[in-house]
């Protein structure tokens, strides 16, 4: 009888010793990623797909005003008027948008200082709020960006009184052609030096205001892009290009009027003059999904990856031809991003050489609006 519980007793025995292993396993993972978290500069929530914080780290308690006995509470109740709520709709934040981008707010413990607020699904079952104390960048971004605006300010005066003379001796040196040539050469490099101090004055405003939910406007983007694209393929650059669109007449947008014009033109203009005459130029406005989708295609030179990660800075040109560095101040991709920011729209660019490039703007879904 013995004997034949023998068997049976070690298997049991064996799966014991090998649950109590990959308990122990767990325990000291576990442990580890503890460690980890709380040597991080991060506050650090952990909960699972339905909204249970299971683990808070010490500078969560600090930064959020939480306590270990929040752990196996609701999200939803613990920060139920807290902004950080907005990161799980996905009418405003998309699952890539929140793990990259993040949300900027006020410190709920300490609202002098300003945090940022990330989103990153670690499997189906977890995910970790992520959020870190961005002060000193912002201060430092804002140093930058109120130097640039006073430079453009203290430029525009000299420089309206130098262009306003080079006029005077535009109409006074006709009959000496070796100084018009020069006087005209100077006027020309006058006036694109009015439009980059334009161009970062625009920028600044754009960095500086904020878009609230009052300002919006409903824009007529049938109407608008119409207009715009009508007013670039007849323009001087433009006359060897080839242009297509395709606009649905019933999707309009919630925004900034003046701002969404700026990001249009910038698309196009960039369009007709980063490419050769005889290049075919689509526009494209339509809905993807429920979301507003703007689109400016080529089939011109392309840009290469290594260019693709800096199109957006500002001053950055990829290309080296006369016509381009006299027609582009290096800033209208820069404006087209902040402006894209601000509407919390997403910009897409695809481009490789000899394959043409593609623009897109894809807009949230509570700025999308059907008017039929």
């Amino acid at each position: 009888m013995f004997g034949i519980l023998v068997a049976p007793v070690n298997r049991l025995v064996h799966e014991r010793q090998k649950a109590k292993a990959v308990h122990d396993n767990n325990k000291e993972l576990i442990q580890q990623f503890r460690t980890m978290v709380e040597a991080l500069p991060y506050a650090t929530v952990l909960v699972n797909k339905s909204l249970m914080i299971k683990y808070v780290n010490e500078r969560a308690e600090q930064m959020f005003g939480l306590s270990q006995s929040d752990v196996n509470k609701n999200l939803q109740q613990v920060f139920a008027d807290s902004k950080i709520m907005r990161l799980f709709d996905e009418r405003l934040f998309t699952p890539d948008k929140a793990a990259k981008e993040g949300l900027k707010m006020a410190q709920p413990t300490a609202p002098e200082h300003l945090i940022k607020v990330r989103l990153i699904a670690v499997n189906r079952y977890r995910t970790l709020l992520l959020a870190h104390d961005i002060s000193a960048m912002e201060a430092l971004q804002k140093s930058r960006k109120n130097f640039m605006a006073n430079a453009s300010h203290e430029l525009r005066t000299p420089l309206t009184v130098i262009t306003g003379y080079l006029e005077f001796l535009q109409n006074h040196s006709k009959d000496v052609p070796s100084v018009k040539q020069a006087v005209d050469q100077a006027y020309g490099q006058s006036q694109r030096m009015s439009q980059i101090i334009a161009d970062m004055l625009t920028l600044s405003r754009i960095e500086h205001d904020s878009v609230l939910a009052g300002e919006d406007e409903q824009i007529d983007m049938p109407g608008l892009l119409n207009r715009l694209f009508r007013d670039v393929r007849h323009g001087v650059d433009a006359r060897q290009h080839h242009f297509s669109a395709q606009i649905d007449s019933t999707l309009w947008l919630k925004g900034n009027a003046s701002e969404i014009t700026g990001v249009c033109l910038n698309l196009l203009h960039n369009a007709v003059l980063h490419t050769p005459p005889g290049t075919h130029i689509e526009l494209h406005w339509f809905d993807r999904s429920g979301r507003a989708c703007l689109q400016v295609k080529d089939n011109g030179p392309g840009i290469a990856a290594k260019h693709l990660p800096h199109v957006t800075e500002r001053f950055y040109r990829v290309a080296d031809s006369a016509r381009q560095q006299q027609g582009s101040t290096g800033l209208g991709l820069a404006i087209v991003k902040h402006i894209g920011l601000k509407h919390s729209a997403e910009l897409h660019i695809d481009s490789a050489p000899d394959k043409g490039s593609c623009f897109t703007m894809l807009f949230p879904l509570n700025r999308s609006l059907v008017n039929r």
